[in-house]
């Protein structure tokens, strides 16, 4: 609050009667700036579609819908200003349609089916950019693109024969071709844009095949592929720009890097990025094999095998473009099931899979900045950041050493052995990795699961089912990311015809997720020793200013690590009702009630200079706290549901169905502490709570079967 003291040369001191009224005169200026704004989404959608039944077993449908959104939602935004970085939380408008198209001729027989299909999707945003003003710097004013409109078409084919009463041969294909070509918005902030547009161009492929057969009553058999490829044909470019906000430098960039960029050597400044596309592409093969074995009557076991490789590329690119350019997963899973007492039904399963992505490439950032392919002007030799890497055995996280004073190309790369210079790559953030970090869907890991299911029918009227779900996950090569993770979930439900026409269900869920992982506080190796000249350190791992300074890359006081853990409990009822009005009316009911809780558990900490280590202040004054982490908040979310749906048949051939929902949702989030006036310095508060709202919704249709 702007009557509170602060600390003014290790002195705690209240603000004098001059600093009171410049403080009422900037809040009498600003707080009338602030009004509320109504974020909201109002959708509407329109659907028309026909089928028809031909002659001769053939059957034609079509489908068109519509779906229209307008509104504005929340984004966060960080700009660049007067050497900091300002965030503020913008209402971005929603102004789109979506467009969708299916046709479908398909054809059956006793033996045989076939399928043809098309499906087309038109997406056009009608908003093509947000600009808005820099609240800390009022005469600045920021413009980003809104999503860009595109297109996608597919066509598909589903195809199946039966060999006899005990083989059957399915065959699925799709090909897909996804289009965007919005223009870009350029001004001198982008001072080198090769292309007026993207001209986007995705192909997707996916195949494949299931042959199953039954070649005794006892055993079935079953045999599979599958091949998946997204290729991202969009060429590749190389853009310039400078930093939101960031007005361009008084010095050129490198000369090295103008002259292979083809541009005069006063185009860009020496705080450019100089950024490359990134056409990013996959492709899935996966082959399974699996055998039922009917051991007894009402015993069974089942095996199965899933073989899996993906591979990652960008055509185009000067240098891989993925962390694993290749991984394979293996999956081992077995089954058995019981039928006892002719009323109760188990399933038992486990199983185990094994990915492994060879070798991880902790330099895949490379293809994003094309100058670290490009020798300075500076370096020894001729060499560039790429080539200094290889040479010498490093990553772009350099070497795991403390400080020393270094020189010729070493100084120019990896300055006081630290991370990759960003000037030698052209770009103004550093993107190179951590090494042992390992992205959790391109990491070695191995996954085991066990799962129960009982399913109990002692009469006609009256069932309960219970399942029981345990998965483990474990990154075996990584250091930092995620590390393991475990979830746990169970789940009851009892249903009862009370009568032919009315039917009850009750149920209870509950889940829990724990995830472990952990990183590092990057801080650059220096040579300080001493804060306003004082120099001892309270906790970490080093006494002084000098000791930490010198091994801050290898600090193990910079590690830390979360332990997150969410739990949810869930409780539901519903009934049906039929056969009222005569038999045309049906009536349903559903509640359900949610509760849930999420835990961080933070382990680790940080360096923080001490405030009042000011000049003049006493000898042996501390320089700088290490702050250990604690455990944040508890996040608690409470949520009610009821539903309310009815059907009725106004002919054989019409029917109108009402639906009603009314939700409740009340939340308890720490992180919107910092959403409050003072919460935090150099962000604009939005005064957001954490939620807390009441939703109705209600929808008629109507359905005619010709």
């Amino acid at each position: 609050m702007t009557s509170s003291s602060a600390l003014v040369n290790g002195v705690l001191t209240a603000p004098t009667p001059a600093q009171l009224a410049t403080s009422s005169a900037v809040l009498a200026a600003d707080l009338p700036l602030f009004a509320r704004y109504d974020l909201h989404t109002t959708r509407a959608r329109y659907e028309a579609g026909v089928s028809y039944i031909a002659p001769r077993e053939w059957e034609i449908a079509v489908n068109a819908n519509r779906s229209d959104r307008t509104g504005a939602k929340p984004m966060g935004s960080v700009t660049r200003v007067t050497g900091g970085d300002i965030a503020a939380i913008l209402a971005d408008p929603i102004d789109q349609t979506t467009d969708q198209f299916t046709v479908s001729v398909a054809k059956r027989t006793k033996k045989d089916f076939v399928q043809l299909s098309y499906y087309g999707s038109k997406f056009t945003n009608h908003i093509d950019s947000l600009t808005w003003t820099n609240w800390a710097n009022p005469a600045t004013s920021m413009t980003m693109s809104s999503a860009p409109s595109n297109q996608a078409h597919t066509l598909s084919l589903n195809a199946g024969h039966d060999f006899g009463r005990a083989t059957r041969l399915v065959l699925t294909g799709a090909y897909g071709r996804n289009t965007q070509n919005a223009v870009f918005l350029a001004d001198a902030s982008t001072p080198l844009v090769p292309t007026t547009s993207l001209n986007g161009l995705v192909v997707t492929q996916t195949y494949a095949l299931k042959l199953t057969s039954r070649p005794t009553h006892r055993l079935n058999l079953g045999l599979g592929y599958k091949f998946d490829e997204r290729d991202n044909r969009t060429a590749v470019h190389t853009f310039a720009y400078y930093d939101a906000n960031e007005p361009a430098a008084a010095s050129a960039i490198n000369s090295a890097f103008s002259a292979s960029l083809g541009v005069p050597p006063t185009l860009l400044s020496s705080n450019a990025n100089v950024n490359a596309s990134r056409p990013y592409s996959r492709r899935l093969n996966q082959a399974t094999a699996d055998a039922t074995l009917r051991l007894t009557s009402g015993h069974s076991l089942r095996g199965a095998y899933e073989w899996q490789s993906l591979d990652r590329w960008c055509d185009g690119s000067w240098i891989a473009c993925a962390d694993a350019a290749n991984s394979k997963e293996n999956t081992l899973s077995l089954e058995w099931r019981a039928t006892l007492l002719a009323t109760l039904e188990t399933r038992l399963s486990v199983s185990r899979a094994e990915r492994d992505v060879g070798t991880y490439n902790e330099d895949a950032f490379l293809a994003l900045v094309p100058m670290a392919n490009i020798a300075p002007s500076t370096s020894v030799g001729g060499l560039s950041a790429y080539a200094y890497m290889l040479a010498n055995g490093l990553t772009g996280y350099g070497p795991a050493a403390g400080y020393l004073a270094t020189t010729g190309n070493q100084n120019l790369f990896f300055p006081l052995n630290n991370a990759l210079a960003t000037a030698t790559y052209a770009n103004q953030n550093r993107i190179s990795e951590l090494a042992g970090l390992r992205r959790y869907n391109m990491a070695d890991r191995t996954r085991d699961r066990i799962k129960a299911v009982v399913e109990w029918q002692p009469t006609d009227l009256l069932a309960v089912h219970a399942n029981a779900d345990y998965r483990k996950d474990d990154f075996t090569q990584s250091r930092y990311g995620l590390l393991d993770s475990r979830s746990w979930s169970a789940n009851a439900e009892g249903s009862l015809a009370a009568t032919e026409d009315l039917s009850l269900t009750v149920f209870y869920t509950y889940e829990r997720q724990r995830a472990r992982s952990a990183g590092n506080t990057y801080t650059a190796n220096s040579a300080a020793t001493a804060v306003n000249g004082f120099t001892a350190i309270e906790g970490g791992c080093f006494p002084t200013i000098a000791l930490r300074n010198a091994n801050n890359k290898i600090d193990p006081c910079l590690d830390w690590s979360t332990r997150m853990n969410d739990r949810t409990h869930t409780y539901g009822f519903s009934a049906d009702r039929k056969n009222l009005a005569g038999g045309k009316l049906a009536l349903g009911i559903e509640l359900l009630l949610s509760l849930a809780a999420s835990d961080n558990d933070v382990a680790g900490g940080n360096y923080v200079n001490n405030p009042l280590a000011v000049t003049g202040a006493p000898a042996g004054t501390i320089a700088s706290y290490y702050l250990a982490a604690a455990p944040l908040p508890t996040v608690k979310t409470q949520r009610w549901d009821a539903m309310l749906n009815a059907r009725y048949m106004l002919s054989a051939a019409s029917t109108l169905r009402f639906g009603y929902r009314y939700a409740w949702l009340r939340a308890s989030d720490y992180a919107y502490e910092g959403m409050q006036f003072g919460g935090l310095a150099g962000v604009l508060p939005t005064n957001e709570t954490a939620p807390h709202y009441s939703l109705h919704v209600a929808s008629l249709s109507y359905q005619h079967r010709f």
